[in-house]
């Protein structure tokens, strides 16, 4: 995706700012964000707001923005010495990527760069530097308040050389030159795409044309662009063709320089996931829907080598700065409502964590009601084991034995399937003067009963099984389904069971403190919740 502006995009763009801001005065700067400023023009019946993204682009917009509450201290020196200034002329530095906007008749001279890091240099009619975005400390460049803003050395600033023969074959001389002395360059020649190097090495000798109008240039006078840079220099008629062929694009700059408003071409493609026909994506009307587009690249004129592509759709603008307005504040778009998007679902996602932790509390609270009424209705299925347990316990106690005897004993007559003791889980409990005793529920005896009966039903076809099948090494253990539940060894089984009764009325009148405490925090939740979300999305609209 294209980000940033081309020298030709540059001298267009600076055209088209000359014929909508000069004469309008400077009503005030804001800050967007850190590298991003809009600017404010009016004047009667007028107004105009021009957005500037150091070292990419700058263009009249028509979409709104939110500002910072605050203004930088650059913006503050802008203001300083800008505001309520009218400008006078605004054009391209030479062909490099640098407009100049001068106030007050040259009082004041503005510069955005967009090449590099990009910069934005305030200066007085004799190039001071006043106030800059970004202080340069660079061998071949020093920009800081106070120095000069020096001019000399862009490119093509004292005019630019006419299109020869001459001029383009010592271009590609030097290109090949260049590459010669270069090792690494040469062991990478290989790897380049095709048509690449004759296209580089006419960029870099005709810096006032961009890659993609030498590439459309070629296409239109059918010169193929995959010629060694080589060959070209050897074959004069291949040469001459080569100078044809980029007079297109000498064209195309000649027309945009003759007219007030360039017409702007945006490169677009469907979304992802879109599924219908390029066909499919127009109207009765004939319009496109854009909707489902997604911006690639923008020219100020109509690209040779896209068109014909199934999977490409070109739109045309009338105005190269509308074009520009329309890429990047698309753009912008998508990205805020991408940002915003991802903060409402953070936002949802937490919201459902509160709920589903809600829901959990009282999930366990239900849980242990239930789980009490069925330890206490086992305890009542099973009064006379349990009797006989505690009595046995208690005897084994009240005889002085050790506790580790108790529990031995106990294992041993577990082992002789003494059916008291194999009610007793160990370890024992006794500390606490309770043991742990494995219980069968009513409702599990019932279906013990009702399979049992169907058994004996199919006796003869379990004994054919029987003997057909083969015999496993080791029958499976049976899964223990007893249930198992804590008796008081003080108590007698229905008082276990009524304290049983009692923990679950107290978990109940629990669960409906909780669930009306939960409520209120889930609402509380739920507003902080909302509340951080406006915030963020203020947030992020104010980023935008």
């Amino acid at each position: 995706m294209k980000q940033r502006f081309s020298s030709l995009d540059v001298k267009v763009i600076a055209q088209e700012l000359s014929h909508a801001l000069c004469t309008l005065r400077l009503a005030n700067v804001y800050d967007l964000s850190s590298r991003i400023f809009l600017l404010k023009f009016a004047k009667p019946d007028n107004r105009q707001s021009f957005v500037i993204d150091s070292g990419f682009r700058c263009h009249v917009t028509s979409f709104t923005r939110a500002t910072a509450a605050a203004p930088s201290a650059f913006v503050s020196r802008l203001r300083k010495f800008l505001r309520t200034r009218r400008v006078t002329s605004i054009s391209q530095v030479g062909t490099d990527r640098i407009i100049e906007l001068q106030f007050s008749d040259g009082q004041y001279r503005l510069f955005l760069e967009f090449y590099a890091g990009g910069n934005i240099v305030l200066t007085d009619r004799d190039l001071s530097i006043i106030a800059l975005l970004r202080i340069v400390a660079e061998e071949n460049e020093q920009l800081r308040v106070g120095l000069k803003y020096s001019l000399d050395g862009r490119q093509n600033f004292n005019g630019v050389p006419t299109l020869t023969t001459a001029r383009i074959k010592a271009g590609l001389q030097k290109a090949i030159d260049k590459e010669d002395g270069d090792i690494a360059t040469m062991q990478k020649r290989s790897k380049k795409k095709v048509g690449d190097a004759l296209r580089k090495a006419l960029a870099t000798s005709l810096n006032e044309f961009p890659p993609m109008l030498l590439e459309h240039a070629l296409r239109v006078a059918a010169f193929d662009s995959a010629t060694p840079v080589e060959e070209v220099l050897k074959d004069l008629s291949l040469l001459e063709r080569l100078t044809a062929a980029l007079g297109e694009a000498q064209k195309v700059v000649d027309g945009i320089e003759k007219s007030q408003y360039c017409k702007g071409y945006i490169i677009a493609k469907p979304a992802k996931g879109t599924s219908e026909a390029i066909e499919g994506q127009l109207k009765e009307n004939g319009e496109i829907v854009r909707e489902n587009l997604m911006y690639e690249d923008f020219h100020p004129f109509r690209p040779q080598q896209f068109e014909n592509i199934p999977e490409i759709i070109i739109l045309e603008f009338d105005g190269f700065n509308k074009t520009v307005d329309e890429f990047f504040s698309s753009i912008e778009s998508q990205k805020l409502e991408s940002r915003l998007t991802e903060r409402e679902e953070h936002a949802k996602r937490k919201l459902e964590t509160a709920r589903l932790d809600h829901e959990k509390r009282l999930g366990g609270l239900q849980q242990a009601q239930e789980l009490n009424v069925r330890k206490a209705q086992a305890i009542e299925a099973n009064l006379q084991k349990i009797q006989e347990a505690i009595a046995a316990v208690n005897g084994l106690l009240a005889q002085g034995m050790d506790w580790m005897d108790v529990a031995r004993l106990i294992e041993m007559e577990q082992e002789r399937h003494n059916v008291v003791a194999e009610m007793i889980k160990l370890p024992l409990k006794l500390y606490e003067n309770t043991v742990t005793l494995l219980l069968t529920e009513a409702n599990f005896e019932d279906e013990q009963d009702f399979e049992g009966d169907e058994t004996d039903s199919n006796v003869s076809d379990s004994e054919e099984e029987e003997s057909t099948a083969p015999k496993s090494t080791k029958a499976p253990k049976p899964v223990d389904k007893r249930l198992a539940v804590d008796v008081d060894l003080a108590l007698s089984p229905w008082s276990n069971a009524r304290q049983y009764y009692d923990q679950k009325k107290s978990a109940a009148v629990k669960e409906q403190k909780t669930l009306q405490a939960s409520e209120k925090a889930l609402k509380s939740t739920e507003k902080k919740i909302s509340a951080d979300l406006k915030k963020g999305l203020k947030q992020e609209k104010k980023k935008s």
